[in-house]
């Protein structure tokens, strides 16, 4: 469609440019992961400069794409199927990127995702198994003062088991025994990628000068039965601190 020398596409025509349905242009416009309509003609006809929406899928394809190493194909009927992915911003701590999802109900469209390195923390018992080491400490993101276990991000190719061991010592100069893994989790499982491992452990005799100095004000022997409390009283904000506690205060620290 030409209109005062502009070349105007409706839903259909910007599909078929996109190689996509006419649904899910009809998502992407809902969702503003789109350019907006030139014009719109009563309540439902939709028109887009072509120009614009040339220039709208180069700059789409500049970002690197990782596609799937097969077809998408369904499993089952309520899975989200993953078509591509492609970045949007890349950093040695974050990535975010747009991945190209369909819905089991259909509508494909792209969805923000927020990749972030697994992590690794440790819930450390004393020895008489009474108290646990936490780190009172402050994060600027949120603004909030909490309590927290020492831990870390898990480097490439490391075991998170050894990221728990060697964050205990660069954070509160510690060794521990009896390591074991209690939980791995996903804090914010929608839109974000970060596998958390949470392990518990006894501390031993025994501690070195922490080589980390920007980890709170050091490791603090806090009796486990005022953790419910704290908890109660929001001294305990950090999702992989919560898990731990918590699951020692359901299961036991055996």
């Amino acid at each position: 469609m030409n209109t005062d020398g502009a070349e105007l596409w409706n839903t259909t025509e910007v599909a078929k440019f996109l190689g996509v349905k006419p649904g899910t242009v009809s998502a992407y416009r809902h969702r503003g992961q789109m350019p907006a309509p030139a014009r719109t003609v009563g309540a439902r006809t939709h028109l887009w400069d072509a120009a614009t929406i040339r220039a709208w899928r180069a700059e789409r394809s500049e970002g690197a794409a990782v596609e799937p190493t097969a077809p998408a194909k369904r499993t089952d009927p309520h899975e989200w199927l993953i078509h591509g992915e492609r970045d949007l911003y890349s950093s040695e701590w974050v990535r975010l990127s747009m991945v190209d999802v369909e819905p089991p109900a259909g509508g494909r469209f792209e969805h923000h995702v927020v990749t972030i390195a697994p992590a690794a923390m440790t819930a450390v018992l004393d020895q008489a198994g009474k108290h646990v080491g936490l780190i009172w400490r402050h994060r600027f993101a949120p603004d909030v003062w909490n309590w927290e276990l020492p831990g870390g991000l898990v480097d490439d190719d490391e075991d998170p088991a050894e990221t728990a061991r060697r964050e205990l010592v660069e954070e509160v100069g510690l060794s521990v025994e009896g390591l074991r893994h209690l939980v791995t989790f996903e804090p914010m499982i929608g839109m974000v990628r970060s596998a958390h491992h949470v392990y518990a452990a006894t501390a031993l005799d025994g501690a070195s000068e922490p080589t980390e100095l920007n980890e709170g004000s050091g490791l603090q022997w806090i009796a486990l039965d005022s953790i419910r409390q704290r908890i109660d009283d929001g001294e305990v904000r950090n999702s992989g601190t919560l898990v731990a506690l918590l699951h020692l205060l359901a299961f036991g620290t055996e």
